[in-house]
């Protein structure tokens, strides 16, 4: 990659995020492998989980097209740094993660990452900028495609909104209801 792209996308992660965190500034080059492993494009319509609720998924939001309402990006919150990626409707994918083996060229880094102790943001991004795709490591995954079903729309007998039906839903239930009411009656018992 050159300076100039990085910067670049450096400043859409700084503006999507609110700041250049040392888990956002991460994110760029975890997409960019990601990506180059795959023969894709960031613009391409790509598919990201993301194992953790911090930094991390902004930075993909802000340079991608995942998003969780059009269902590219999905959280799966297990508390790791890492990211699968794989292109649309295809089986075959890619984990991208901080690999700690890596990290003892890095000692600031492997502080800040392994919570040793607290590292200012402005200690650390220096040396994730040194380290790019050095810490990083992947492999390989299979990913099951679900195939996409027509959503069902019902209307809740309770407050008359209309809801999404869930598979689960409504399975041993004797009236219509969506979730929100569903909770209200049951609190009630």
């Amino acid at each position: 990659m050159k300076k100039t792209e990085i910067d670049e996308q450096i400043q859409k992660v700084e503006k999507h995020h609110g700041y250049l965190s040392s888990g956002a500034l991460l994110g760029i080059p975890m997409i960019n492998y990601a990506c180059d492993l795959l023969g894709c494009e960031l613009e391409d319509d790509i598919f990201v989980t993301v194992e953790t609720t911090n930094c991390l998924p902004d930075a993909i939001e802000a340079l991608t097209r995942c998003r969780i309402g059009n269902k590219r990006l999905t959280i799966r919150d297990v508390g790791k740094f890492a990211i699968s990626v794989s292109k649309k409707w295809d089986e075959k994918g890619i984990r991208v993660f901080i690999d700690v083996k890596k990290l003892k060229n890095y000692p600031i880094i492997y502080e800040w990452y392994m919570n040793i102790r607290k590292v200012p943001h402005e200690e650390v991004l220096p040396e994730i900028m040194r380290a790019w795709r050095d810490i990083l490591s992947y492999r390989e995954i299979t990913i099951e495609i679900p195939p996409k079903e027509k959503k069902i729309i019902e209307i809740c007998e309770m407050c008359g909104e209309p809801y999404t039906l869930e598979k689960e839903d409504n399975k041993e239930k004797e009236k219509n209801l969506c979730a929100d009411c569903l909770d209200r009656t049951s609190s009630n018992h």
